[in-house]
């Protein structure tokens, strides 16, 4: 009887338990029971400098749909750059850039990236040079005790360097137009870079350190604004200068590149207390207003250009002072103040509206005449041949120069700066020229600033497959193109074709395997200069390509 019992009582227990279990599922709300699924996640910053050794928290600013989960996963590109936590909390580990992805985890297909650039930290530490990406000699090991007599083979594994030879033509002794090329700090201790950049070229870009991020002391400006208030700004110019000491060592001028640029400039620049804040309505509300900005701009251009004067007078000829403003999607809509069409996201056009390019370049003209030097003054875009319905990059361009030199006592621009990112097949050579022959047309001279004729898998004949022989015989004769629209430029147009300078110097074979890579995940050379762009090779010995280039400066001397 008591065996039936507990059997009767296990069996009604069990039904109780289930129909609680029955009505605690459906009595879930539909909310925490599905979440919908996430289709787009948007992070609290698209872009972050750092010096090394300083952390930031990523977080997820909106989802859509709003009810959507905001969980995500992080995901860094470039450990050795930057570090990403399980909570997003980035650290920068050392120079360089990395790309940090967030995933939803309700929607694997939805990501985010926010744009990680680390920069040196200067202050008060002597530069350490850094290994360059692409070593022209195998270090040679030390040995820790007497040999043996038969050493072990060391690094069999890795292909001999070809010997450095320097070409016997030269770009500058056949050129009719100056020619130069762009460097970073790795460069200065690369010996057979050293030999080929004197032999080659007459003028030098410095790939970041004249950037804002690597001249202004945030740590020095945030502690100095107590005793001098909020429009002081503290620079440091060690690695700029140990630069500009080698472009001269070496007989080379040095273009400055960049002083107003949003996306290089130290963000704190924009910020009270050189303080900036976390969240996305802090940030709004932390901006420094119109008059502390202008000041704080003012004062950077009168730092940065009288610096480089007075310690290293003659070598900085010229300076990009703003780059990359004009929006050409065909849908943008025209500064009210200005009738431009300019990019309106940046914290400058947030503060100061369209007028902040003419502030710009009137306080850098204004910074100039102080010295007493011909300085010229540069607006830098890309794609700047583009001129159809969808892209309407040249007559965009052709509104801002007509701008900056309204006034004929108070010209601004001296120079148009076309970048000169092209791709193998597009696109034709005549477009470009079309463009500069646009603006030569309106006064000002031109000058190619970041010349890269891209090959990589992506821009093959077959984007399928790796790059060919087709391909490379197609790059060589697409330099060699280029070249003759230089040369028939500056033949019609007598002293108005300020400099080509080669960007995509050499083939860069260390970035083939990003070609698999997810977008995100790529290194950010490999978008930039691709992996088969070089008049050289890695190992810095002239190309096909080098050669045509030659044979086009010969025929046009």
């Amino acid at each position: 009887m008591q065996n039936k019992m507990r059997k009767s009582f296990k069996k009604s227990l069990a039904v109780v338990l289930s129909a609680a279990m029955l009505f605690g599922a459906v009595s879930v709300t539909p909310d925490a029971q599905a979440a919908p699924k996430a289709k787009k996640i948007t992070l609290n910053a698209k872009s972050k400098t750092l010096k090394v050794g300083q952390k930031f928290t990523l977080k997820v600013k909106k989802v859509k749909p709003s009810k959507a989960k905001k969980n995500v996963t992080w995901k860094t590109s470039k450990k050795a750059v930057a570090t990403v936590s399980k909570k997003g909390v980035v650290k920068a580990v050392k120079a360089g850039k990395a790309n940090i992805t967030a995933t939803s985890k309700s929607n694997k297909k939805v990501k985010a990236v926010c744009k990680i650039t680390v920069t040196a930290n200067t202050t008060n530490v002597v530069p350490t040079p850094v290994p360059t990406a692409v070593p022209t000699v195998v270090p040679t090991a030390v040995p820790t005790s007497a040999p043996t007599a038969t050493p072990a083979p060391e690094r069999t594994q890795r292909p001999t360097p070809t010997p450095f030879i320097l070409p016997e033509e030269s770009l500058k002794e056949n050129a009719n137009f100056t020619v130069g090329t762009v460097i970073n700090y790795d460069k200065i201790s690369d010996k057979s870079f050293t030999q080929l950049a004197a032999q080659q070229f007459e003028i030098v870009s410095f790939e970041n350190e004249m950037k804002g991020y690597s001249l202004i002391d945030v740590g020095a400006s945030a502690s100095a604004v107590a005793e001098e208030g909020e429009t002081v700004v503290k620079c440091q110019f060690d690695r700029a200068d140990e630069m500009v000491k080698w472009a001269k060592d070496n007989g080379l001028k040095v273009r400055g590149h960049v002083l107003f640029w949003e996306q290089s400039m130290a963000e704190a620049f924009f910020y009270q207390g050189y303080e900036v804040p976390e969240s996305a309505e802090e940030k709004e509300a932390k901006l420094v207003d119109a008059e502390t900005l202008k000041a704080r701009m003012q004062s950077y251009a009168d730092q940065v250009i009288n610096h480089f004067n007075t310690e290293y007078p003659d070598m900085v000829i010229a300076w990009d002072v703003v780059n990359e403003a004009i929006d050409s999607s065909k849908d943008a809509v025209a500064d009210e103040t200005t009738g431009l069409f300019l990019h309106k996201t940046g914290n400058f056009y947030k503060i100061l509206g369209g007028e902040y390019i003419k502030f710009a370049f009137q306080y850098a003209k204004d910074a100039v005449a102080k010295t007493g030097k011909d300085i010229q003054l540069f607006y830098n875009d890309f794609n700047c041949f583009q001129n159809d319905k969808d892209n309407p990059k040249t007559p965009r361009i052709v509104a801002l120069i007509n701008y900056l030199n309204a006034d004929e006592n108070n010209k601004l621009l001296d120079c148009m700066g076309m970048e000169g990112y092209v791709l193998t097949y597009w696109p034709n050579a005549s477009d470009v020229k079309k463009a500069m022959e646009k603006f030569a047309g309106l006064g000002v001279k031109v000058g190619i600033n970041e010349l890269c004729v891209r090959l990589s898998q992506e821009h093959s004949a077959d984007k399928n497959t790796p790059v060919t022989d087709a391909d490379i015989e197609a790059h060589a004769k697409k330099c060699e193109d280029m070249f003759k629209v230089y040369c028939d430029f500056a033949k019609n147009n007598p002293d108005t074709l300020t400099n080509v300078s080669i960007w995509a110097l050499t083939d860069r074979p260390d970035l083939e395997g990003e070609a698999t890579k997810p977008e995100e995940d790529r290194h950010y050379d490999y978008a930039v200069y691709g992996t088969h762009s070089g008049l050289f090779t890695a190992d810095y010995i002239a190309k096909d390509a080098f050669n045509r280039v030659i044979q086009v400066l010969k025929d046009n001397k």
